[in-house]
C-alpha cells in the first residue's frame, strides 16, 4: 500500500496529556504507512522529544481562530499551511486538538483561499470541499457553539477520546457519520523502568519508604480541583500521619497567580511541611510510580490520561464521577469514584467526608491498596496500551481516506 503522509498539528508543545498523547501516537506511527510530521507553534518540549527520535516537525505558528487580534495575521500563516500540505505531499491532516481544525479545514479546501478563510469566518462553512481529509481530535468538552465556530462540522472524522466526550456531538445530524471514539494509549515501557526505580525517586522526593504518597500531577488549575485534596489534606493527616502530598504541574499562562493562592491554602491549614509542589517534570513517570495513590476529581474530564499513567505505574486512583473518568477506573477494583455523575463544585466539596475516609481505609491497608494498583496496571495493558490506540486511529484515518476517494 502507497504511504500516506500525515501532518499533525499541535497548537502547543507543553507536555501535557494532548501532547504526551501525540508523542505516543507518533512514536507507533513511524515506519507504517502512515508516515508522521508534526507541525508546532514552535521548539519546546514535545519537539525536544521528537527530535530525540529523529522524528521530523515544521515550525508554523497558527493564530487563534474567530479573534480578531488574529484576523491580520491568519490569510499568511494559513497560506503558509496550504504551501506546507503542497510541498510536504500531504496526505491526511490530523488535528491534535479542535483548535487547529477551522486553519487545516481552510487551507485542505479547494478554492482561492482568501473566499474560502472569508466563507469560514463569515458563515462557519466551507465554500469547497477538501482536499486531504481533516481528522480532528476532540479531547475537552465543547459547546454546540464551540463546534461551528471551529467548523467540526467540516472535519472529515472526528476523534472523540470518550463516550463522554462523543455524547457532546449527539445534537448533531453528522455525528453518526463522522464520531469516532478512541480512548488514549500509553507507552508502558517507560512506566516499567520508573517502577524499578521506585524506592530511589521517593528518597529524592524526600519521602519515606513507610509515607503514604498521595499525588495529584497535571495543570495546576480550577478545573482540576486540587483545593479539593488540599482541603482534605488536614483530616487525613489526622488520621494518616505518615501522608504526604505531591502537586506536580503548573499553571496556564496568565494565572500564575493560583499556584501561589494553593501554597499560601496549605500555609494557612497548617500542612505545608506534608505538602510539596513540582513544576512539570520531563521523567513524568518515575513520579507517578513514586505514588501510593492517585488523585483526579477534576469537574471537566475528556479522558483523564493521568489515570492509565498511574495505572502503568501499578497505583489506583480516586476519581470524580465526570466525563471520561468513569470509562478509566472500575469502581472498587482499579480505584474509586466519588460523586454522583457532572455535579457541580458546591456539591461534590459535600463528598469531603467520604474521599478522607476512601484515602485512610487504603493507607491502613496497604496490601489492598497495591492488588488494586495491580488490577488497574491489568486493565490498562488489556484496553489502553499505545499498540492498541495507535491501530484505532490509524483505522479512522483508512475511514477518512476512504470516504475521500469516494466524493
Amino acid at each position: 500500500m502507497p504511504t500516506i503522509r500525515v501532518l499533525h498539528i499541535t497548537p502547543s508543545v507543553r507536555l501535557l496529556g494532548a501532547r504526551r498523547s501525540l508523542l505516543t501516537l507518533i512514536r507507533e506511527l513511524a515506519g507504517t504507512r502512515y508516515d508522521p510530521v508534526a507541525l508546532a507553534p514552535e521548539a519546546g518540549a514535545l519537539t525536544n522529544e521528537l527530535d530525540k527520535r529523529h522524528l521530523p516537525w515544521i515550525k508554523l505558528r497558527l493564530p487563534p481562530w474567530r479573534k480578531g487580534a488574529s484576523w491580520l495575521t491568519l490569510p499568511a500563516r494559513t497560506a503558509a499551511l496550504r504551501e506546507i500540505i503542497a510541498r510536504e505531499r500531504i496526505g491526511l491532516i490530523h488535528c491534535n486538538e479542535i483548535y487547529s481544525n477551522p486553519h487545516a479545514a481552510v487551507a485542505a479546501s479547494g478554492g482561492a483561499l482568501a473566499l474560502a478563510l472569508a466563507g469560514a469566518l463569515l458563515s462557519r462553512r466551507l465554500a469547497h470541499p477538501l482536499t486531504v481529509p481533516v481528522v480532528t481530535h476532540m479531547r475537552l468538552s465543547v459547546t454546540p457553539r464551540m463546534a461551528r465556530n471551529y467548523l467540526l462540522g467540516e472535519a472529515s472524522r472526528i476523534i472523540a477520546v470518550s463516550e463522554a466526550a462523543a455524547a457532546d456531538f449527539d445534537i448533531f445530524h453528522w455525528k453518526a457519520r463522522k464520531v469516532r471514539v478512541v480512548h488514549n494509549g500509553v507507552d508502558f515501557e517507560e512506566f516499567d523502568n520508573a517502577r524499578a526505580r521506585r524506592r530511589l525517586t521517593r528518597r529524592e522526593l524526600g519521602f519515606d519508604d513507610d509515607d503514604f504518597v498521595i499525588g495529584q500531577i497535571g495543570l495546576l488549575m480550577p478545573r482540576k480541583r486540587p483545593r479539593f485534596l488540599l482541603d482534605a489534606a488536614a483530616p487525613i493527616l489526622n488520621r494518616v500521619p505518615n501522608a504526604k502530598f505531591l502537586f506536580i504541574g503548573e499553571t496556564s499562562p496568565g494565572q500564575e497567580s493560583y499556584a501561589d493562592e494553593l501554597k499560601a491554602l496549605a500555609e494557612r491549614a497548617g500542612i505545608s511541611s506534608a505538602v510539596r509542589f513540582l513544576p512539570f517534570q520531563r521523567r513524568i513517570a518515575d513520579f507517578f510510580a513514586a505514588l501510593d495513590l492517585n488523585v483526579l476529581v477534576s469537574n471537566d474530564e475528556g479522558f483523564g490520561r493521568v489515570i492509565i499513567e498511574a495505572a502503568a505505574a501499578g497505583v489506583p486512583t480516586i476519581g470524580s464521577n465526570t466525563g471520561g473518568i468513569p470509562e478509566l477506573i472500575e469502581d472498587g477494583k482499579t480505584g474509586f469514584l466519588v460523586g454522583l455523575r457532572n455535579v457541580d463544585d458546591k456539591t461534590f466539596w459535600k463528598e469531603l467526608p467520604a474521599f478522607v475516609d476512601l484515602v485512610a481505609a487504603l493507607a491502613a491497608d496497604t496490601q489492598t491498596c497495591r492488588a488494586m494498583g495491580a488490577a488497574a496496571c491489568e486493565r490498562a495493558h488489556a484496553l489502553f496500551s499505545a499498540g492498541k490506540h495507535a491501530r484505532a486511529v490509524t483505522a479512522v484515518f483508512d475511514e477518512a481516506l476512504e470516504n475521500a476517494a469516494r466524493t
